[in-house]
């Protein structure tokens, strides 16, 4: 691709003059900026190896011109091999990793920590590629890797080749089944191990207004109600900002309305739903049911269609407010446990470092005890 650094495709041009230095100029100059327009166009029609990177946030604009800049005078651009071939090959990564025998995790080795001299040996004998491609390889070399997969395919044949990506992609979904029946269990052992973890009570709750914590986790009981029965959905968020905002509100609307019984189902099945409801979604895949109490602890069973919840939906409110991460400048030793003052001075006994340090100016990285009166 040319980059084409004149005049029509300079910011500074107004009406085909340069804006200035009040001239036209078909050729060039140093004080060129890529217009928008032009910066749209560039980002179009790019090459997918410049392009690719820059839209993946891999590297900044002025890199972006760089190397729009030596691809148009010719000169090699550093291509990661594993990249090209897919592009060239027309092969995603469990495909490729199928027509080279290997699993995704051996691929994944290779393409972002390098290829060892084994796996070079065997790549470029099944891909048919050079091996010194595996060591450095060249934006102006896909000329030849576009000949290599010729001659890949017509050693192979098409029919063998569709057989080796399938072999990858039965890998993957392998691998998935494995990995889903592991988190299963996972879940199960979680629900089980934290079923009473999430019931929370609603006590007396501290609004920490301070700016001493970097975030703090926050704790929203949404409460339905029937009668005297009531319950709660607790919706859990961190945040470093304060109080129950518009947006977070509207976070929380957004997760109520999807409520349905496929995310009630999946949200159990990941053991994330926290309710002290017993709220589950019935087999049939419409219908919810949940249990509140009354004061005397007696139960109103309930099963509902999934768009009437929010019926029961009669308040929300924020009952925990927990700081999270405390500031280094707030973990000074004047407002530590482990900080003893000493008479007459501004200096104290730190029973961690076994120092005398300054109150005031030192901030703890480690072994910090916040004083139960700040």
């Amino acid at each position: 691709m040319i980059l084409d650094k004149t005049c029509k495709t300079c910011e500074f041009n107004f009406d085909d003059e340069c804006g200035m230095y009040n001239t036209h100029n078909d050729i060039g100059c140093d004080e060129w900026e890529v217009s928008f327009k032009y910066h749209l166009e560039l980002e179009e029609k790019a090459p997918w190896y410049i392009k690719e990177p820059y839209k993946k946030y891999k590297i900044r604009y002025g890199k972006f011109l760089e190397l729009l800049q030596k691809d148009s005078e010719g000169i090699g651009i550093d291509v990661n091999i594993y990249d090209a071939i897919e592009k060239i090959y027309e092969l995603n990564a469990e495909e490729l990793a199928g027509v080279l025998g290997v699993s995704i995790g051996v691929l994944s080795y290779a393409r972002t920590r390098g290829t060892i001299p084994e796996r070079k040996r065997q790549f470029s004998s099944r891909l048919h590629v050079p091996e010194n491609f595996f060591e450095k390889f060249l934006s102006t070399q896909l000329d030849v890797l576009k000949e290599c997969r010729e001659e890949f395919r017509a050693f192979y044949g098409d029919e063998l080749i569709e057989k080796l990506k399938q072999n990858g992609l039965a890998a993957m979904e392998a691998r998935m089944e494995r990995q889903s029946a592991i988190d299963k269990l996972r879940n199960e052992r979680y629900r089980e191990e934290n079923k009473e973890r999430y019931q929370y009570e609603k006590i007396k709750m501290y609004h920490d207004l301070s700016d001493d914590y970097k975030s703090r986790d926050y704790v929203i009981a949404i409460t339905l109600k029937e009668g005297d029965y009531y319950g709660n959905i607790f919706y859990e968020y961190t945040s470093g900002e304060y109080g129950l905002s518009v947006y977070i509100m509207e976070d929380i609307l957004e997760f109520i309305e999807n409520l349905t019984c496929e995310e009630i189902e999946a949200l159990n099945e990941e053991g994330l739903l926290n309710t002290n409801i017993a709220l589950r979604a019935d087999v049939n895949g419409q219908e919810i049911h949940f249990e509140l109490k009354n004061d005397k602890d007696e139960k109103l069973e309930k099963t509902i269609p999934e768009e009437e919840l929010q019926n029961y939906i009669v308040g929300y409110e924020m009952i925990r407010c927990d700081g999270h991460g405390m500031k280094k400048e707030r973990r000074k030793c004047v407002v530590c446990k482990n900080f003893i003052p000493l008479e007459g001075c501004a200096k104290g006994k730190c029973w961690v470092r076994g120092d005398v340090v300054q109150r005031s100016k030192i901030i703890c990285a480690h072994n910090f005890i916040p004083k139960d009166n700040i």
